[in-house]
């Protein structure tokens, strides 16, 4: 109960316009750190975040994420979110789920790399690899790894084709970072 109490807290302390600087988030960051995430610095997670109460300890977000509205991670085993990762608004992300002929459950780890942009709606069910670079398309559902710089699209998802990498990248805020390094450029 008590963690569930912290989360709609950290709730009530989303700042009301994106464009205020990061120091209003960390307010939110700090509160939902004391629910047992592991955030970074300078994430901004939008309103209706969840995630099982208990499990919170499963949870690394790096530092640079943007985080939409109504985002769900059901971290059954852990699930980490690189660095300068965007998440756009209605994401799940699940780890775990059930043998198709015993109905036993299972569960395994989701990583998502670096500079990745998961679209609206996009759905991760099953323990899984995103490399760096991704772009997984609005509504797709990945059931599968997605190889470094690719798009992928559909359902499930396949990979459509690979990115040419520019010199730098748009994030939060009009900050830009490199997409070799994972560095901020200033």
């Amino acid at each position: 109960m008590r963690r569930r109490i912290i989360k709609y807290i950290a709730n009530l302390a989303t700042p009301i316009e994106t464009t205020e600087g990061f120091a209003r988030w960390e307010l939110k960051n700090k509160i939902l750190r004391l629910s047992g995430l592991k955030i970074g610095k300078n994430v901004a997670i939008s309103p209706g975040f969840q995630c099982i109460s208990g499990l919170e300890h499963n949870i690394t977000i790096d530092s640079y994420v943007a985080v939409g509205h109504n985002f769900k991670l059901y971290s059954f085993s852990p699930i980490k979110i690189g660095t300068f990762t965007t998440i756009a608004a209605d994401v799940s992300i699940t780890n775990g789920g059930h043998d198709l002929s015993t109905l036993e459950p299972f569960s395994g780890e989701v990583i998502i790399g670096r500079g990745c942009w998961i679209g609206h709606g996009a759905r991760i069910i099953r323990p899984v690899t995103i490399g760096d670079n991704v772009i997984i398309a609005a509504g797709a559902i990945v059931t599968q790894d997605i190889p470094p710089g690719s798009i992928a699209v559909g359902i499930p998802a396949k990979v459509s084709k690979f990115r040419d990498l520019p010199k730098k990248v748009w994030f939060l805020g009009n900050n830009y970072f490199n997409p070799v390094d994972f560095k901020l450029i200033t």
